[in-house]
């Protein structure tokens, strides 16, 4: 089992949601997918994280407003 490189903070995505979402695009496919593991959500968890990280760094030093 993966362990959770954020273990003690605060998590950013509805699990319940990303598993719905990551199950409903897996009907598309050939392969029916009926799961969705630990590691998924905590690479989907870290992505969200990096993500707002990045673009908020690359934001302009004016405003006040996050867009």
């Amino acid at each position: 089992m993966a362990t959770d490189s954020n273990a003690g903070t605060t998590r950013l995505i509805n699990r319940a949601r990303v598993k719905q979402f990551a199950l409903a695009v897996a009907e598309k496919r050939a392969h029916r997918f009926t799961r969705v593991g630990e590691e998924f959500l905590l690479r989907c968890e870290g992505n969200t994280r990096e993500f707002i990280r990045q673009y908020v760094n690359r934001l302009p030093s004016k405003g006040k407003t996050i867009l």
